[in-house]
C-alpha cells in the first residue's frame, strides 16, 4: 500500500482524534499513533480468536486490519465490550486494489483466488456496507472507474466477493456512527471507508 500512504495518512489524521487511554489494534510501532500496540506479530492479539485486551480503553484505532477479521460483527462487539463507557471506535475497511493482485477484484475473492497479506495464510475476509454509501461522491467515482475493469454493480460484487460483510444497522446497536470515504487510482481504483463509533 505503499503509494497510498501519502494519500491516506493525512485523511487518518484528520479523522481519528484519539482520547484518554487508547489502544492500537493491528499496529507493532507507535509512528502514526501513541497507545498500546496489539498484533498478531507481537504474539498479543489476533482478530480471530475470542480475544480481550489486557485492559478497557477509551479509544480503539484499527486500521488496515479490519478486513482480515472472519467474522466482522463479533470483532464490532468485541470492540464494543473493550471500551469504556462512552469510548470511541476508529476502524477502516478497503475494496479494489489494495494488495496488488494480478487480477483486479473489487472484494477478495474471484475465480478461486483470495487475496492475502503479510503472510500467505492471512487472508482477507470482510467489509463494510450501507445503502447510504452509494450517495457519497468519492463512492461514485469508484463506482465509475471500476466499469472498465467489468464492474457494472459494486453492491453485487461485494456481496458475491466479500465473505463476511458488516451491515452498518447492526453496528449502530452498539454505536453512534459516522462515516466517510476516499477512492484513489483511476486505473487499479480503489475505496477507503473509514468508520467513527460513539460506545452507546
Amino acid at each position: 500500500m505503499g503509494r497510498s500512504d501519502p494519500h491516506i495518512m493525512p485523511w487518518y489524521k484528520h479523522h481519528i482524534k484519539p482520547e484518554g487511554k487508547v489502544a492500537l489494534l493491528g499496529f507493532r510501532d507507535n509512528n502514526v499513533f501513541e497507545g498500546d500496540l496489539y498484533d498478531q506479530h507481537l504474539g498479543n492479539w489476533d482478530i480471530n480468536s475470542e480475544w480481550e485486551l489486557s485492559q478497557k480503553y477509551d479509544t480503539i484505532i484499527c486500521t488496515r486490519c479490519a478486513y482480515f477479521a472472519k467474522d466482522v460483527d463479533d470483532f464490532i462487539k468485541r470492540c464494543y465490550i473493550n471500551l469504556n463507557k462512552g469510548g470511541r471506535l476508529y476502524i477502516d475497511f478497503g475494496l479494489g486494489d489494495h494488495w496488488r493482485f494480478e487480477k483486479y477484484k473489487v472484494g477478495w475473492i474471484k475465480d478461486g483466488e483470495q487475496e492475502y497479506a503479510y503472510g500467505e495464510d492471512n487472508f482477507l475476509w470482510s467489509t463494510v456496507w450501507d445503502e447510504n454509501f452509494t450517495e457519497h461522491p468519492h463512492f461514485k467515482v469508484f463506482e465509475e472507474n471500476i466499469k472498465k475493469l467489468g464492474y457494472d454493480d459494486v453492491k453485487a460484487a461485494i456481496y458475491d466477493e466479500v465473505p463476511s460483510i458488516l451491515e452498518l444497522k447492526s453496528m449502530s446497536e452498539y454505536f453512534n456512527i459516522a462515516y466517510d470515504m476516499m477512492t484513489l487510482w483511476e486505473e487499479a481504483p480503489q475505496l477507503y471507508i473509514i468508520i467513527f463509533g460513539e460506545k452507546k
